[in-house]
């Protein structure tokens, strides 16, 4: 079952209808903030029903978590150089490309999250590809013999990881500059001496 078509509920949209509603769920956090846009309000702007919405997506979380995934242009599981380097710069650089949408729209939500334990679950569920994704990486290297099995930095990877891309901005505010050059700056300043990688 795909994340946003709740079970037992059978989808009418297209491709291209579903994503018109993301891009405009997406616009409208963006302008709004999370407790800031209403169903209505998205049902407004993609002249779109209610009753439809909910159909399809549920609730206002699931729709607008999956929007966030549909429009945030990750895909961590299909990283695969071939080597733990290569593959944390591929990351990097992924992150840091769509770092100035994703960033600001993760951490409003994440705001409202603290205050909606449904909203918080949801959060946490969008998520899970990415760390995922890490842990694949992270255990591949290991395979190839590039990292100890017990490297005690191992565990903390994905939080250093979240910590880079979201602490940037709460602490420099939203006008930060978290791109890919500022990424690779931190995997090779940080990270990689960290997991033993330095030359």
């Amino acid at each position: 079952m795909s994340p946003e078509q709740p079970a037992g509920r059978k989808s009418r949209f297209s491709e291209e209808r579903r994503a018109e509603v993301y891009r405009a769920t997406i616009a409208l956090i963006a302008e709004r903030g999370y407790q800031g846009a209403s169903i209505d309000e998205i049902a407004v702007r993609t002249q779109t029903s209610k009753a439809t919405l909910y159909r399809q997506w549920g609730d206002k979380s699931n729709l607008v978590l999956t929007a966030l995934r549909a429009e945030s242009g990750l895909a961590v599981e299909t990283i695969d150089t071939g080597s733990l380097d290569g593959d944390l710069t591929a990351l990097m650089d992924m992150f840091g490309a769509r770092a100035g949408q994703n960033v600001r729209l993760v951490l409003t939500i994440a705001d409202a999250a603290q205050r909606d334990l449904e909203l918080h679950t949801t959060l946490v569920r969008y998520g899970m590809p990415e760390l995922s994704g890490i842990e694949r990486i992270l255990s591949r290297a290991v395979e190839r013999g590039e990292l100890p099995a017990d490297h005690p930095a191992i565990p903390h990877v994905p939080h250093l990881l979240i910590g880079a891309l979201f602490g940037v901005a709460v602490i420099e505010g939203p006008e930060a500059r978290i791109d890919a050059e500022r990424m690779r700056g931190f995997l090779s300043d940080v990270l990689l001496p960290l997991l033993g990688r330095c030359e």
